[in-house]
């Protein structure tokens, strides 16, 4: 398994976007400058970031300090608590003299002035006597403590009983950009480049607390902030610090975004040759050590960049990048790697830690089952994670038929022959046709191996976290899926129109996942009533993403028929007139009109049917 944090050596081929950043940084005629690293969650950011950092790490006289926002989340000022940190950074990169102590002093003063005027001075005496703000955050340094701290409390209790904090405030701001740069004047730092990660976890306080931070050093010569961030979420946060600006709401956190960063650097999706690479070089990780697995990572990545479109690493020539044969347990896991590439690309959207999780819980299953003495299969159990992943409904059919038959599931073999077009197998399969009218299930019946005479049940034991009612989503959603599943059961019916607008965009790992994450909401629910309930999202859902529907109408099939609304048959209607479902819809129509527990459903069905 693997480790789920950045990482400073480059699996993927990020040289590029680490050669544009310094670019900017060391052009002297673009500082001070703002940089944004901006990706979906897991696509790489912190890793990116991780080796601009490592690139700058021994450059003399440039200083790079590192800050994680999500870890100070909680505190009352994260903005006073950025500025501290970078001004007590570089106190501690150089050994300072009178003037670089009066200066440091002033700035870290001038800090603690808008945390008071920020606070309307409430902490009062007992704030003060913490002393210089850097200290109360990161330690006292040795210059910091050659001041007199009872001079800088009296200066400080002094500022903070004038009638207007404001004014104090503003000229704080004023002179603070202009005392920095003469701070790193006197330490002869050429540049500080500061590295702002993971802004996108935080709340939306931290977040504009952050940007104002930023903003307030902006200007200040020989300085660049890099900041790695979803955009997305951003933005969001800027929405929501600006809800009472009239007319283009939705054009705020945009605007303001681009007047913030000067530079923006876009990381996307992984192609499907790149998330090949990527997995293949995470395998390798697995089956040698590292100096061999450095040897190799290089010779790919420096191939990579001499062929980037016809370049490939694979099984068929992975024995090129190896000074012996690769293992047998190394080709095997490159068999792997090849079997839920293209399912993972698409369905994950090309993002490489959502592609590392999906495998870390494989190995994790694996581990697992040899502890109980099992032995898994690990390319069966990954053909059934991805139906898992993406189709959760025909998995959890799939459990319940093997359940019952000694852990073979019976109908498989007539799956595999209608997805191969061989035979008249449908007349079999009467029960599965819903789930084999999706275009997705029909080619994961077609793919090897086989799952037509395998003993499904081991399998199915270990994946028990996610046929429970209480485990909703085995990964984590995405951060632009999470937000639109918030909007998508919103209870103002306008925010859920901007939440079915924004579900097109999503990968269809993501749109499975709102998808299972509705239907759990709607079995916790039991009937179904009211003007709009969670089965009515289902099936807008379904409009949009149509992919979907094979699913919601297999849900519904199942779902006690004295939970329903009538307004069902309307809606189902509507979703799959004309369509390859219509005859599940009819069907499911037909067994709807006998109900003897929902007679309103039944009589509303039979007229559909009738007309």
């Amino acid at each position: 398994m693997w480790n789920d944090s950045e990482s400073s050596s480059d699996f993927i081929d990020f040289q590029h976007y680490v050669a544009a950043i310094s670019g900017i940084v060391d052009n002297e005629s673009l500082l001070p400058c703002s940089i944004g690293v901006f990706g979906d969650w897991g696509s790489g950011k912190s890793s990116l970031m991780k080796m601009v950092e490592e690139k700058y790490s021994e450059v003399d006289d440039t200083l790079v300090v590192s800050f994680n926002g999500w870890l100070f989340e909680g505190y009352e000022d994260t903005k006073t608590i950025l500025m501290s940190r970078i001004v007590d950074e570089v106190v501690n990169h150089r050994k300072l003299g009178e003037k670089g102590i009066k200066l440091a002093a002033k700035l870290l003063q001038r800090i603690d002035i808008m945390k008071l005027s920020k606070f309307g001075i409430k902490h009062g005496l007992g704030f003060l006597t913490m002393g210089p703000a850097g200290t109360a955050v990161v330690g006292a340094n040795d210059a910091i403590k050659q001041l007199s701290l009872a001079d800088y409390e009296g200066i400080l209790k002094k500022e903070s009983e004038v009638e207007n904090p404001d004014d104090n405030l503003k000229s704080s701001i004023h002179h603070f950009r202009e005392n920095f740069e003469e701070l790193l004047s006197e330490t002869r730092l050429d540049k500080v480049v500061v590295l702002i990660d993971d802004l996108d976890r935080c709340s939306y306080d931290t977040v504009i607390a952050t940007l104002e931070a930023i903003k307030l050093f902006l200007f200040a010569k020989n300085t660049a902030f890099v900041l790695g961030a979803d955009e997305r979420l951003i933005k969001h946060a800027v929405r929501r610090r600006f809800p009472e600006i009239p007319g283009e709401n939705a054009e705020v956190g945009r605007d303001y975004l681009e007047k913030l960063i000067q530079h923006p650097i876009r990381i996307p999706p992984l192609s499907e040759q790149e998330l090949t690479v990527y997995l293949n070089l995470l395998f390798v990780s697995l089956h040698v050590d590292i100096g061999e697995f450095e040897f190799v990572r290089e010779k790919v990545i420096s191939g990579k960049n001499e062929d980037p479109f016809g370049f490939s690493f694979t099984l068929d020539n992975v024995g090129q990048y190896f000074t012996d044969a690769p293992s047998e347990a190394l080709k095997e896991a490159l068999s792997l790697s090849a079997q839920v590439v293209p399912s993972l690309t698409v369905g994950l959207n090309g993002n490489p830690r959502q592609a590392k999780r999906f495998l870390n819980a494989l190995l994790n299953r694996c581990k697992m089952a040899e502890e109980k003495k099992q032995t898994l299969n690990k390319r069966v159990l990954a053909k059934l994670m991805l139906l898992e992943y993406f189709k959760p409904q025909m998995f959890e059919a799939l459990y319940k038929e093997q359940a019952e038959n000694g852990g073979i599931a019976v109908s498989a073999s007539f799956m595999e022959k209608f997805a191969n077009g061989e035979g008249d197998a449908e007349e079999k399969l009467e029960d599965w046709i819903i789930h084999l009218q999706d275009k997705w299930i029909l080619d994961w019946c077609s793919t090897e191996p086989s799952i037509a005479n395998e003993n499904l049940q081991p399998y199915f034991y270990f994946s028990r976290d996610k046929l429970s009612e209480s485990g909703v989503n085995i990964r984590r959603m995405s951060s632009q899926a999470q937000e639109v599943m918030l909007k998508l059961v919103d209870k103002a019916e306008s925010v859920v129109k901007i939440g079915l607008s924004e579900v097109a965009h999503l990968s269809s790992g993501d749109a499975s996942a709102i998808f299972e994450a509705l239907s759990h909401r709607m079995k916790s629910e039991g009937a179904q009533s009211g003007e709009n309930p969670t089965l009515k999202r289902l099936c807008d859902l379904c409009a949009v993403r149509r992919e979907l529907i094979s699913q919601f109408l297999s849900l519904i099939d199942s779902y006690p028929d004295q939970a329903l609304p009538i307004t069902v048959t309307t809606w189902i209607t509507e979703l799959t007139e004309g369509t390859e479902h219509d005859s599940s819809r009819i069907a499911i129509m037909t067994r709807w009109k006998g109900s003897k527990t929902n007679k309103p459903l039944a009589t509303i069905a039979r007229k559909k049917l009738d007309n």
